[in-house]
């Protein structure tokens, strides 16, 4: 005999109408919609085919014990993260067990929602993202052979997910890793059937190969995703991290200028403003690279942005670990604060900013407020079910090439709002002479495989 779960639906927009008609699908058979919520006045006792708005979200509790609800689903993808938090709070109180559905990203395919799942901490620190982009420039995405660096990373797999709903001519993704290149293949021919998704194992420091992949399929534009983005690591190895993210970028740069490519789309960060680590020298020394180049076959756009939550790099799952085994919770420093931002809207934002610029922008991604680390920490507990004071925090120290803070401006790097209130283009008049700074770099990178690692560290703070 099934039972079935009650369900109630917070939300009774468009995102709700389309998850009532998810919900009617096979794989939900068990769930039995009671009504909706919504905090709209308005709204309160309409029906949404024959089902009711039963009340706002203050009245969670009552409606819960009423009408014996077992499931609340969110269903509000233009919420801000804090609204989440409170519904969550809200829901919590009660015995109803909660799940919710990602914002929608509006490209060509907009009638679409995905299913529910699990809540997140993406979800109560996200912002609702504006969608800039007219039909006319999606179809420019349409028309496009898109090729993708670091495929089946973390910001390269998201990228590549969004581009993939507005059904380009092809995406080529190349990466270095087997199996996340294997996974992220099947869930795209799984999701998306039409779309001519062409996987390349491959390193993007082999230049013949870079070089025959550009000549062979023209791409019209070129997202830049890989590197090595583990400050720690790069501290341990510096000759790897100017080989790839240095004279790996450089070579790519100028194969995209041989081969004529249209758009040239490099995804920095945040550590590469005034930066104390390997990782960070090198990301900012591509960006003075690109800022000094006078191209006028290819449009170079660079996109710095800070940290991405869900992000393979990011110590978020370190944390989730260490609450799920129990812990304690190791944090560096209780003063230790970052900028964070969902992989839904970091992919959502450099595809809007990459179609906006019109080459030779610095573009950075409104981050909003920094987060301390120590209140990351205290949402997931609470996403858990567990109050703040249930884990021993433990204080480690910070790391060699770790700050307290990150920022996402020089001193003389002038932001201006672009067509987007998320995304911002700096004006610099600290451009380096083109041919005067490719020497110094050309001169590291032939040198750098005799240095020692503290001299190498020493060459590309010269750099700076």
């Amino acid at each position: 005999m099934n039972i079935s779960t009650n369900v109630i639906i917070i939300g009774a927009g468009d995102a709700g109408h389309l998850l009532l008609r998810e919900l009617d699908k096979s794989q939900f058979k068990e769930y039995k919609i009671i009504g909706f919520i919504d905090d709209d006045p308005a709204k309160l006792g309409k029906k949404i085919k024959q089902f009711t708005v039963l009340g706002n979200t203050n009245q969670i509790p009552s409606i819960v014990k009423e009408n014996n609800i077992d499931l609340s689903i969110i269903a509000i993808p233009s919420a801000p993260g804090k609204t989440i938090s409170r519904i969550l709070d809200i829901i919590q109180k009660t015995s109803s067990k909660f799940m919710i559905v990602s914002p929608i990203f509006q490209n060509l395919n907009i009638n679409t929602i995905s299913t529910p799942r699990e809540i997140t901490i993406k979800d109560i620190i996200r912002s609702p993202i504006e969608n800039v982009l007219t039909e006319d420039s999606m179809k420019k995405i349409q028309d496009s052979s898109i090729l993708i660096t670091g495929v089946a990373g973390s910001i390269g797999s998201e990228i590549c997910d969004h581009l993939a709903g507005c059904f380009p001519k092809e995406i080529i993704g190349i990466d270095v890793a087997e199996t996340p290149l294997f996974n992220i293949t099947n869930s795209l021919k799984q999701k998306y059937e039409d779309v001519n998704f062409i996987p390349i194992l491959g390193n993007i420091c082999d230049n013949s190969l870079m070089d025959k992949i550009i000549s062979e399929y023209k791409p019209n534009i070129i997202y830049h995703c890989a590197a090595y983005k583990h400050v720690g690591m790069m501290e341990k190895f510096p000759h790897e991290c100017v080989k790839n993210n240095i004279k790996g970028s450089l070579n790519l740069i100028d194969i995209a200028i041989k081969n004529k490519t249209q758009r040239f789309v490099f995804i920095s960060t945040d550590k590469a403003v005034y930066p104390v680590n390997n990782m960070g020298m090198s990301k900012r020394i591509v960006e003075k690279h690109i800022l000094s180049l006078n191209s006028s076959s290819t449009k170079f756009m660079i996109i710095r942005f800070g940290n991405v939550l869900e992000s393979s790099g990011s110590a978020i799952p370190i944390f989730k670990k260490q609450i799920e085994s129990g812990g304690p919770i190791r944090l560096t420093d209780k003063k230790m604060e970052r900028f964070f931002m969902s992989l839904t809207e970091a992919g959502q934002l450099v595809i809007q900013a990459s179609i906006l610029g019109e080459g030779g922008e610095l573009f950075v991604l409104n981050m909003g407020k920094p987060y301390k680390m120590i209140d990351i920490i205290h949402k997931l507990l609470n996403i858990y079910g567990y109050e703040k004071d249930d884990f021993r925090i433990e204080i480690i120290g910070k790391r060699t090439g770790e700050k307290l803070t990150e920022e996402l401006f020089h001193e003389f790097e002038k932001p201006e709002l672009s067509q987007h209130e998320r995304i911002y283009v700096c004006r610099t008049d600290h451009n380096d002479d083109e041919g005067e700074y490719d020497k110094r770099i050309e001169m590291l990178l032939n040198k750098s495989e005799e240095m020692e690692n503290d001299e190498l560290v020493a060459k590309l703070k010269e750099l700076l």
